[in-house]
């Protein structure tokens, strides 16, 4: 073990003990004692003792760098209420459907010079054009901290005005015509998807991408491919290097290369993935030129170091573990694996090109083991075809990226750009196929929350794997940068038990959450809190129902399900459901006929509890009301919702005369979140019962492009400004509560599902 990258990684192993476990410095000192022991007993040549007390004392200073790093963080307090908000766009809003989110740089809070960032969602209005990057804006709304990065705060939905405009630097604005003009180029060249594809996998730029390639991508692992990464450096070095050595020594070619780096980081953004990478490229060009045959881990480990020292809460940033730890199976996994596999196919006298597809393969295969339980970490899903998919895309990720290039460089030309259209597109159309056919894949993603066990034991299997490849005769022990000796066994085993110990205390996500699934045009309610689920509908007769559950990662039985009257965009999937999924017990309104389904009728003043703090209450219609003196619709459950303090209103279908009985029944309908009544239809939502409602935030279940017309225009109008989320522009709507405040995820938001985690309704007197 070389003694300098020794000690970066002994820095590093502290900062990530600092952040992953906490505890006091001596921990961090104590577990690097414990490994810098075993290196010296296993490895040889071992490092010396004053190499082996340097690593100690570097893992301990990494722990209390964090430590000092998180306490002196500048914070935007005050944080939690109503404040008003100064701070310039820093970037093009990002819509969605009918929402878009605006990337602020705070300047003060109420008066108060601040410094920080702010993410502020806003509904669209056509009447009234979105903020533009430069534009001082003014906020007035509730701002709360982000629940994912602690040196953040969001805000939703507040009264904005421009009250400025900062022309850019003329740096920032070349940069920004640059990016806008290789944009123009790809848009020429490709039609959409491949449009937005190849301005993903080039510069990054992902806010064209359709939602039905995001799902897909997120489904198979393959999100990481369309965010500019180390992967990106590496692919433009080497091709350049490769166009190079055609004319000059590849050594000097490498120099050379290095020239294009500068222009392409400011193109995509010096975001942390880049310029570890680029950190990388940096060092390995120059000791090629030096003629100095040092491992490329050990640049990695200077990298990852050097950043971490610059800036400590790196080591939380999700795009930085990811491009890490990929890069750890490129250098360390995907070697032994390519000597197995490639070696024979190499002795048989297969060719080339074999031997070089399988190595691509494998080099995709090596980097998605190693982000896996990173992503399952931090998304709460793991992609069962993660694996076989990164590797499927690998044989036409590099050729996208090329094409993208291309495009971006000549798409002006208009016979560049009919060439491109009319035969590149063939590329991303492969790249678009392969990762749509993974992501059809029956339980491609399913949810799961990583203990340390889980962790530690896929680390250790990794090991295993690596130490079993390195006693085969077939695989050189250099390919192999520290090797397995037997006492790894024993390592492994302590390292699985020491995890049991951590799991048992790693805490369970405890926040109870609804969530209106995307079925098409009909409805289908999933409620769940500490393992109980509750479905509220089934949604029509086509099988939508289970592809949602299946999203939403309902893998057991249901505990129950209700269904609320008997049309069949409520009611068609019933049958599938209790068949397929299972449901312990069927309630329903009392005129629902049986349908098979053994189902139980309720009525106005039952209540269904889940646990203490969750519970479902029926609330109309009155016992004497049925199909015969109302419409089917109105004689329909109209269900609410108790998380703590937090309401939400599911009225099914009602109409009319239901919601005027309702109101005039005295019963407190107020509620944070209503999900539509009947979808949005003209029969439904009247003013008198919105009004009674007052509701936070709206939800509608519909269908896109359906033969109603629903929501109608008309009906939208009533709801303003309320914020509002459609299933057929958002996809599913998920509510989560912890019984005060209460947060609004959307499948189709931003880069991840954890991501569009943003606070949106907090206690109804502070609201009110």
């Amino acid at each position: 073990m070389p003694t300098v990258p020794l000690l970066a990684l002994s820095y590093v192993v502290g900062l990530g003990l600092a952040a992953w476990l906490g505890g006091p410095w001596w921990l961090a000192a104590l577990l690097a004692s414990l490994v810098v022991a075993a290196l010296r007993l296993h490895v040889r040549p071992a490092p010396s003792m004053l190499a082996c007390t340097a690593a100690v004392a570097l893992a301990a200073a990494g722990h209390a760098r964090l430590d000092a790093a998180e306490a002196a963080r500048a914070t935007l307090a005050p944080l939690d209420g109503v404040h008003r908000i100064i701070g310039r766009v820093e970037a093009e809003p990002r819509v969605i459907g009918s929402q878009a989110r605006v990337a602020l740089d705070v300047r003060s809070i109420d008066g108060t010079p601040a410094a920080g960032r702010l993410s502020m969602s806003t509904r669209v209005d056509p009447d009234r054009p979105l903020p533009r990057p430069g534009d001082l804006l003014t906020l007035d709304g509730a701002v709360e901290r982000s629940p994912l990065r602690p040196d953040e705060v969001v805000a939703e939905y507040p009264a904005w005005r421009v009250t400025g405009h900062e022309t850019p630097s003329l740096p920032v604005a070349a940069i920004e015509a640059m990016r806008a003009w290789s944009l123009a180029n790809i848009e020429r060249s490709f039609p959409e998807p491949h449009a937005a594809l190849a301005a993903g996998v080039l510069i990054g730029e992902q806010g064209a991408l359709p939602s039905a390639l995001r799902d897909a991508l997120r489904t198979t692992g393959t999100t990481h491919l369309v965010v500019v990464s180390g992967q990106n450096i590496a692919v433009v070095l080497g091709v350049t290097v490769a166009l190079l050595s055609a004319v000059v020594p590849r050594r000097r070619a490498g120099l050379l290369a290095l020239a294009l780096l500068p222009g392409y980081v400011v193109l995509v953004g010096a975001s942390a993935p880049v310029l570890r990478a680029s950190a990388m490229a940096v060092g390995l060009a120059a000791a090629t030129a030096a003629g100095r045959r040092t491992p490329a881990w050990a640049f990695l480990a200077y990298a990852v170091a050097a950043m971490l020292v610059v800036d400590p809460l790196l080591v939380r940033d999700l795009s930085f573990q990811l491009s890490a730890a990929a890069t750890v199976g490129v250098l360390l996994i995907a070697p032994p694996l390519t000597e197995f596999a490639v070696a024979p196919l190499v002795e048989r006298g297969t060719g080339r090109l074999l031997p070089a597809l399988v190595e691509a393969a494998l080099v995709a295969v090596a980097a998605a083991v190693a982000v896996l339980p990173v992503q399952a970490a931090a998304f709460g899903t793991l992609s069962l075809v993660q694996v076989p998919a990164n590797a499927a895309v690998a044989l036409v990720y590099e050729g996208t990226l090329a094409i993208a290039a291309v495009a971006a460089l000549l798409g002006w030309l208009p016979p560049v750009a009919f060439v491109l259209r009319e035969a590149g597109s063939v590329v991303p159309d492969a790249f678009i196929t392969v990762v749509d056919a993974f992501a059809r894949v029956p339980f491609a993603s399913v949810p799961l929350q990583l203990a340390s066990v889980a962790v530690m034991a896929w680390v250790a299997g990794i090991a295993a794997l690596l130490w079993l490849l390195a006693r085969r005769p077939t695989v050189p022990q250099r390919a192999l940068s520290v090797r397995a000796t037997p006492p790894a066994r024993r390592i492994a085993l302590a390292v699985v038990a020491g995890g049991l110990w951590f799991a048992a205390l790693a805490p369970v996500d405890p926040l109870p959450s609804v969530t209106v699934l995307n079925v098409g045009q009909g409805l289908a309610v999933l409620v769940r809190d500490e393992g109980r689920s509750v479905l509220i509908d089934a949604g029509p007769a086509d099988g939508a129902v289970l592809a949602a559950l299946e999203r939403a990662g309902q893998r057991k039985p249901l505990d129950m399900l209700v269904l609320t009257h008997d049309d069949i965009d409520h009611i068609g999937g019933a049958v599938e459901v209790t068949q397929r999924l299972g449901a312990r017990e069927v309630l329903g309104a009392p005129h629902i006929p049986a349908r098979n389904l053994g189902l139980q009728p309720i009525d106005i003043g039952d209540r269904i509890r889940l646990t203490a703090r969750t519970s479902i209450e029926v609330l109309s219609p009155p016992a004497h009301v049925g199909p015969t003196t109302a419409s089917d619709n109105d004689a329909g459950l109209v269900l609410l919702v108790r998380i703590g303090d937090r309401r939400v209103l599911i009225p099914a279908d009602i109409e009319a005369g239901a919601e005027h009985r309702l109101v005039r029944s005295g019963q407190p309908l107020s509620a944070d979140v209503i999900v539509v009544p009947h979808h949005g239809s003209r029969t439904s939502s009247t003013p008198e019962f919105l009004r009674a409602v007052a509701p936070g935030v709206a939800v509608v279940s519909v269908g896109a492009r359906n033969a109603y017309g629903h929501p109608v225009a008309e009906v939208l109008a009533r709801y303003a400004p309320t914020p509002l989320y459609r299933t057929d522009e958002v996809g599913d709507v998920t509510l989560r509560s912890d019984g005060a405040r209460l947060w609004v995820h959307q499948a189709h938001d931003a880069e991840d599902a954890r991501s569009t985690s943003r606070a949106t309704v907090g206690p109804r007197e502070q609201r009110r």
